[in-house]
Parts: C-alpha cells; sequence; structure tokens
C-alpha cells in the first residue's frame, strides 16, 4: 500500500503525520519506507539525517542517476523504517522533467519497483500544485489529508476537493481518499470548535474520528532526530497512535 499526505496548503502537519504514522506502522512490525519529496528535507531532517548527508535522495531517483533501491537508508532512529530523502534540488524538478514524457507519472514509475520490498510506502507531498504535488495522487494508493483546524482551512480544503474531483477524473487516477486529519487542535478556542464542526459536517464519513491535538513537543521532536511517537508519551503522540490505528481499520474495510 501507497499513502501519502497531501495538501497542497503548507503548514498543516503533513510532514508531522507522515513520519509519526510510518514510525507507528513500523513499530507494529511492518516494513515501511517514508519518501520525503520535499526540497526542505523536513522529514529527513525528523529522521536524523543532516541536508549534508541527505544524498542519494529522490532527486536524483526521479532524473535517473540512481535506481531506486540504492536510495533506500534504514531509519536510524526506528527498527523496520526506511527513508529516500528529500533534496534540495526538487524545487528545480519541474523544470528538471520539463523533456520527459509523462512527468507526472515519473514518481509513480520509480516507486514502482520499491513496492515489493515494503508493506507500506509513506510520501510526504510538498506544498503548493508542483509537478512533484500533482504527481503524488498518481502514485498513491491513499491520500492522508491534514487540515489545521482554522477558518482559512475552510477555504484551502474546498479548493482541494474540488481540484482534486476534476484531477481524478481527467487523469483517472486510483488514489482514494483515506480521510481528512484535524491537525494542531485546541477546543479550548471556540473559533476551533465552529471550524470543526463545519468540517465534519460537510465531510460526514470523510473526516477522522482522531484528532491531533496542538502539542509543543511536536515541534521539538525534529531537532532530537526522533519521531513524536518515540520522543515523548504526549498527547499528540498519543493521538497518533489511536490515528494509524484508525487507518488501518479504515483501510482493510475499503479493500473488502
Amino acid at each position: 500500500m501507497i499513502l501519502a499526505t497531501f495538501n497542497p496548503k503548507g503548514g498543516t502537519g503533513k510532514t508531522t503525520t507522515a513520519v509519526n504514522v510510518a514510525a507507528v506502522l513500523a513499530s507494529m512490525g511492518r516494513r515501511v519506507l517514508l519518501i520525503d519529496l520535499e526540497a526542505d528535507l523536513n522529514a529527513s531532517i525528523s529522521l536524523g539525517v543532516r541536508p549534508s548527508d541527505a544524498r542519494p535522495s529522490i532527486a536524483d531517483v526521479l532524473l535517473r542517476e540512481v535506481r531506486p533501491a540504492d536510495a533506500v537508508r534504514p531509519a536510524v532512529s526506528a527498527k523496520n523504517l526506511f527513508l529516500i530523502t528529500g533534496n534540495a534540488d526538487l524545487a528545480r524538478m519541474d523544470t528538471s522533467l520539463r523533456n520527459v514524457r509523462e512527468p507526472q507519472r515519473r514518481l509513480a514509475d520509480v516507486i514502482k519497483p520499491l513496492a515489493p520490498l515494503f508493506d507500506t510506502i509513506i510520501l510526504d507531498s510538498p506544498a503548493g500544485y508542483s509537478l512533484l504535488a500533482r504527481s503524488v495522487p498518481l502514485a498513491a494508493d491513499r491520500l492522508i489529508v491534514p487540515v489545521r483546524a482554522e477558518y482559512l482551512s475552510l477555504e484551502s480544503l474546498a479548493q482541494l476537493l474540488s481540484w482534486y474531483r476534476d484531477f481524478h477524473t481527467e487523469h483517472n487516477t486510483s488514489a482514494q481518499l483515506a480521510g481528512i486529519l484535524l491537525t494542531m487542535v485546541d477546543h479550548r478556542r471556540e473559533a476551533t470548535r465552529e471550524v470543526i464542526e463545519i468540517i465534519r459536517m460537510h465531510n460526514r464519513r470523510g473526516v477522522f474520528r482522531t484528532e491531533i491535538p496542538a502539542d509543543p513537543r511536536a515541534a521539538e521532536a525534529p531537532s532530537h532526530g526522533i519521531p513524536l511517537v518515540m520522543y515523548a508519551r504526549s498527547r499528540a503522540s498519543q493521538a497518533y497512535q489511536r490515528m494509524t490505528t484508525e487507518l488501518l481499520q479504515r483501510t482493510e474495510r475499503r479493500s473488502r
């Protein structure tokens, strides 16, 4: 199964979600590969990789300079978890692949040989609607959409869902929506509660029951190169444990 944390809006918790879902699945004994598709390498840094040590990266794989399997490295902090790092070269990937036939499908093509080697592959998607971001729904089986519980996210979520319906029809993508994940939630704020109510009302079966609370430990963990679920037994850490269990239940139910 290929999962992706996907939301063109930045700052929604895509990387935190990708890293921690990957770590939880690995702790369950699953062989997991996390692929960092961001030029700023946040997922890679969150697993203890310094930018100076980030090669070979997914950029090298996309440019056919390195075989996919040769870019895979074990995560130092977690058993059963593996990583293909991001790289600053990803910021220029639209230009680098401009002469490639069907460039949006290059990501799916390079991931395909890796699928038999892992139980789960997780893509940490870049923000925006770049070529690489648009490639994600063509490569993934399921999309997790992290959304911050704030007003501006309502408009962004509506635009994303509308865009994806059109994109899905145009490209006949196989990726299904695994669920909308509410992140950085603080129920003490009335505005937050109102936003959550609206999102749940308009997406009744599409929102995870589990919500990820605002948690300062989530910002601390990457500086130690350790996933939050291994760094601290905090509220967000426990929420990611529950959310991953819910994710598995959802995917297994839909695959029947």
